[in-house]
């Protein structure tokens, strides 16, 4: 199977594309936004300014999500 990663962080709006899913995420000065589409659902998330959940799960498109169900 061919895994292929887009990222790209370069304005407000960041985005992941993945074969696994599909994850945005928007930052203003009060909070960030993350829109995430997987296999595993649809979750819309607020977190807080400069959050680094993305990054700290390696870009991988189901950690970020456990990650996000988990509260972490």
């Amino acid at each position: 199977m061919i895994v292929i990663k887009l990222y790209s962080e370069r304005f407000a709006i960041k985005y992941l594309f993945s074969s696994k899913g599909v994850c945005l995420g928007i930052d203003t000065k009060k909070a960030s936004f993350l829109f995430l589409v997987s296999r595993q659902g649809i979750l819309l998330r607020k977190r807080p300014v400069g959050d680094r959940i993305v990054e700290n799960m390696d870009y991988e498109i189901d950690r970020i999500h456990e990650g996000l169900m988990g509260g972490k």
